[in-house]
């Protein structure tokens, strides 16, 4: 009887988050609503908090299920093109829109546990590691540090590239942005060398 259950729990929380990836698809995190989402799953709002405890929690979800997707498989950066490149791809995805800052924000630490949220930080930051150590074997990144720690360092610089760019005192959006993707560039020199 409990594996019924668990198979029939596990099925209705795919069918909120297949539901709710359809709503952002067509229009975006901002315009999903939990009313919207249990109707297309066909299931009552109680069943929704019942997996999740808020919107939050559950855009968390499907953020981390994308962008897992999207970095899971990547390979490890050979050269500072490469590394470069790969920054810019995180860095482009985390500062899509002040939504995505929030969340990440919000569900990067103990909160985003079991949402993939952990899962997908953790292979970015395994990906940047075994880049780094190519990195430094090559002497192409100075060697003062472990490549994990390195890594660490990257992705804090990323989180705080990806907020900046959705800060609005230094212009419109676009200006705002270049200043992050630059201010990531010149941190990631001055900590790599």
């Amino acid at each position: 009887m409990t594996r019924k259950v668990q198979a029939r729990t596990l099925a209705t929380r795919d069918r909120l988050l297949a539901a709710g990836r359809e709503i952002v698809a067509a229009g975006g995190m901002a315009g999903l609503r939990t009313e919207e989402v249990v109707l297309r799953a066909g299931t009552a709002k109680g069943t929704f908090f019942a997996h999740f405890t808020d919107r939050d929690q559950f855009l968390a979800a499907l953020l981390a299920e994308g962008l897992l997707a999207e970095f899971a498989n990547m390979a490890a950066p050979q050269d500072r093109t490469q590394l470069t490149a790969l920054l810019d791809q995180v860095f482009s995805a985390f500062a899509a829109d002040a939504e995505t800052v929030a969340l990440l924000a919000r569900f990067s630490g103990p909160a985003g546990e079991g949402l993939g949220m952990d899962r997908m930080i953790c292979a970015v930051i395994e990906r940047l590691a075994e880049g780094v150590a190519v990195l430094q074997t090559r002497g192409l990144v100075a060697n003062r540090a472990d490549p994990g720690v390195l890594a660490e360092a990257l992705m804090a610089l990323v989180f705080h590239a990806a907020a900046s760019a959705q800060c609005p005192v230094h212009g419109d959006a676009r200006a705002v942005r270049a200043r992050a993707e630059a201010l990531l560039q010149q941190m990631t020199e001055a900590l790599l060398g």
